[in-house]
């Protein structure tokens, strides 16, 4: 149905035809004078545009007016924080609130509470810890984050995709993949970071931040977060001098800091050339040679780097695969395998890509759990549609190129498990597969797509530096 905008009835705006129709009304001009006063994002990344350009009145951009942003900004659905109070408890008094939050930030009374820990399950079986923040602290995160990122986006290099607007997974799939297409830069130094986002020293971040900005008083409040601790199940505050908690909203760019001092650039002064490529996402990045000389060279000089600002390596993802067209190895990026295979019904090798196994087999325990547990809690149009939901996010996720037969994998499976668990609802089984196959064709599920409509990797755009 086509959605039609509420009727106005004003004189103004009946539209008349012949020489007595009134002219019609100019749309009204854009006062940029009036944007940059009011617009503090605006502002700042007008300024950040001179990389060398030092900030020191950051703490201004903190009013009543970006935080009632955030507020609106922030999903009122997610966890709440240790004190409970949700999006809706806060709008309840919103202006008041805000109004002594703010005071409480400039007057410098203004303290963080400790995140609340929780657990969600990691690809390999373990468990990844997160920290949920206040309502009101996410507020004051989700602001802190809009400024660093206006701040430092000028600064990051091009190769790096992870947690920056108008960047994303796919983008470090086609720079990665742009850039060993050719096979002339075969050999991959493949790393993973231990523990990154929990061992960052808080220290060193501080002093990164200095580098860009002199506002003390705002970097305090940063250092708040970070000393602010984690309410443990067991009901200890537990704090540290390391890690920038995940779940925090500022967290990511923090972390993106970080590395662009630590990796990046030390990257680009020394090694980056035609010959030498980095791509990183997050804490994963991908280092492509073209000799291996240099791949074994840079493995220990960048193990030293890092160790120097308090990181290491999970040396078990950790290390150098020599990639060349006729060695048959594979290696693992963004939750993507790259290797070289043939066409079928020809002998010709390209590169492809396709679902990581371990993350392929995980995505389909995923699905088999979520049908088994909600099976019996919701009704059956409601199972189908969050089933179609799931099956659409892996599809935008995972449809690239040459990936079509593990889209196919996962439906299937997907397919399998919700017949399985839907003929379960009750002690006998009802729901028949000629039931099911009845209701799957004229209520169709999404299917992978067709190849052509995949994400092409080939890109015009030159990664190489």
């Amino acid at each position: 149905m086509e959605r039609r905008e509420p009727q106005r009835l004003t004189r103004k705006e009946h539209t008349q035809s012949g020489p007595r129709a009134g002219k019609a009304e100019s749309t009204p001009k854009f006062d940029f004078k009036l944007e940059l006063q009011t617009n503090s994002w605006l502002r700042i990344g007008l300024s950040a545009k001179d990389l060398k350009r030092e900030f020191n009145n950051l703490f201004c951009h903190l009013t009543v007016a970006n935080l009632r942003e955030a507020f609106h900004a922030l999903d009122g659905n997610k966890a709440t924080g240790i004190d409970g109070k949700s999006k809706s408890d806060y709008a309840r008094n919103r202006e008041d609130n805000l109004e002594s939050l703010i005071h409480r930030l400039h007057s410098g009374t203004y303290r963080p509470l400790p995140k609340r820990k929780a657990e969600i399950p990691k690809a390999n079986g373990q468990m990844r810890p997160i920290a949920i923040s206040s309502f009101e602290d996410k507020m004051v995160e989700w602001v802190i984050a809009k400024i660093l990122n206006a701040l430092y986006e000028p600064l990051f290099i091009r190769n790096s995709f992870g947690f920056r607007p108008k960047r994303s997974p796919h983008d470090a799939i086609k720079a990665t993949y742009c850039t060993l297409k050719d096979n002339k830069r075969p050999f991959v130094v493949e790393i993973d970071l231990a523990r990154f986002f929990d061992t960052v020293p808080h220290r060193r971040l501080m002093k990164l931040l200095k580098l860009r900005i002199t506002d003390r008083r705002f970097r305090n409040l940063i250092a708040r977060f970070l000393k602010a601790g984690i309410l443990e199940e067991t009901g200890d505050i537990t704090s540290s001098d390391t890690g920038t908690p995940q779940g925090s909203i500022m967290s990511p760019v923090l972390a993106n800091v970080f590395l662009h001092y630590a990796l990046d650039t030390w990257f680009l002064e020394n090694y980056a050339s035609k010959s030498a490529v980095i791509v990183r996402y997050a804490d994963d990045a991908v280092f492509l040679f073209d000799d291996k000389d240099k791949a074994d060279r840079f493995k220990p000089t960048l193990t030293d780097r890092l160790k120097s600002y308090g990181l290491s390596l999970n040396e078990d993802k950790s290390g150098i695969i020599n990639f060349r067209k006729n060695q048959g190895n594979i290696f693992h990026f963004v939750g993507f395998s790259f290797y070289w295979g043939k066409d079928r019904g020809t002998s010709i090798k390209r590169l492809k890509v396709k679902t990581e196994k371990k993350r392929l087999l995980k995505k389909i325990q995923e699905f088999a759990s979520w049908i088994k547990e909600e099976r019996g809690r919701k009704k059956l149009n409601d199972l189908w549609t969050l089933a179609a939901a799931k099956l659409r996010g892996h599809f935008n996720y995972y449809g690239v190129s040459s990936n079509r037969p593990h889209l196919n994998h996962y439906y299937y499976a997907a397919i399998g498990n919700l017949f399985k668990w839907l003929n379960r609802r009750s002690q006998r089984k009802s729901f028949t597969w000629e039931r099911f196959s009845r209701r799957l064709r004229y209520n169709p599920l999404p299917m992978p797509p067709p190849a052509a409509s995949l994400k092409q990797l080939i890109d015009r755009r030159v990664y190489a530096y």
